[in-house]
């Protein structure tokens, strides 16, 4: 496979919530995620990654991981500018708090196409709101990475092994709808 330009690269760009770059963080996968794709995030977002990153566990070193991923400029920060939309979503829907709120606002501003968050119980709140911009969980990155030839089946099996175990997935709906979808690439 001849090797991707810049722009090639930049194709896809999403904007992640803090729920979704946890995950992939989790699963060992955000870096080789940043190779296939562009992620912008508000600065809500990096907020709640710094608050994160003050505990000593999983989540906590997946946040730190992902801030020297943000200092490094691999992920870049963004001020949403209709700030007054935030407080429309998060009191307008219970689901939605405020960094989900100002990664919508950020993706439609920017006319991002994709927004990735792993928070379940705000994705029906979310689409309601999306207009053109899809939501999808952070596996839509780890079957891109399979689909692009960039990691193996078994080890975006083994990613959703460590995100399963990190995030306390084992017996969750999300971790059986990903595993799903990632067995059926076979």
């Amino acid at each position: 496979m001849p090797k991707r330009t810049q722009k090639e690269i930049y194709e896809t760009i999403v904007v992640g919530d803090t729920s979704a770059l946890i995950s992939l963080s989790v699963g060992s996968v955000l870096l080789k995620c940043l190779r296939i794709s562009r992620i912008l995030i508000p600065q809500e977002v990096y907020s709640e990654l710094s608050e994160i990153s003050q505990y000593n566990d999983v989540h906590g070193k997946a946040a730190q991981e992902t801030i020297r991923m943000i200092s490094n400029g691999n992920i870049e920060v963004y001020e949403v500018e209709h700030v007054d939309k935030i407080n429309e979503f998060v009191s307008g829907y219970s689901r939605i708090n405020e960094g989900e709120a100002e990664a919508l606002i950020l993706a439609q501003e920017k006319s991002i196409p994709i927004l990735i968050t792993d928070d379940l119980r705000s994705i029906p709140d979310l689409k309601k709101n999306s207009g053109d911009v899809e939501i999808h969980l952070s596996i839509y990155l780890l079957v891109r990475l399979v689909l692009e030839k960039r990691i193996t089946i078994a080890e975006a099996q083994d990613a959703l092994i460590r995100i399963s175990k990190g995030r306390s997935w084992e017996s969750a709906a999300i971790y059986n709808l990903t595993k799903k979808y990632i067995n059926e690439l076979k």
